[in-house]
């Protein structure tokens, strides 16, 4: 199992292949807000410190979605469209950005 660490509320859970962050956010009582839930909004974007390797690929709606943030979005994803792509490593994730 993946190990998903939500940095900025001190959580750290193991996950199966497959399990969306917004479903361990949601699970795990984490402060990370959510808005349409479906890549539209941008309300859950947030930085991965390390482990973007063991995550999907990002879709070409939230490409377009973080590129209107204006900024470096290499290492920025969307949690509503995330999800663990490994069965085992660590993700670092943390929300609350500047």
């Amino acid at each position: 199992m993946a190990t998903i660490v939500l940095l900025d509320d001190n959580i750290r859970v193991k996950v199966s292949d497959g399990t969306t962050l917004r479903k361990v956010a949601l699970k795990t009582g984490a402060s990370m807000e959510f808005g349409c839930r479906v890549g539209d909004c941008s309300t859950c974007v947030a930085y991965v410190e390390s482990g973007m390797e063991y995550l999907n690929e990002k879709s070409e709606k939230e490409h377009k979605v973080l590129q209107m943030l204006g900024e470096d979005t290499r290492e920025l994803r969307l949690m509503c469209q995330c999800e663990v792509n490994a069965s085992e490593g660590e993700v670092l994730i943390s929300y609350r950005l500047a």
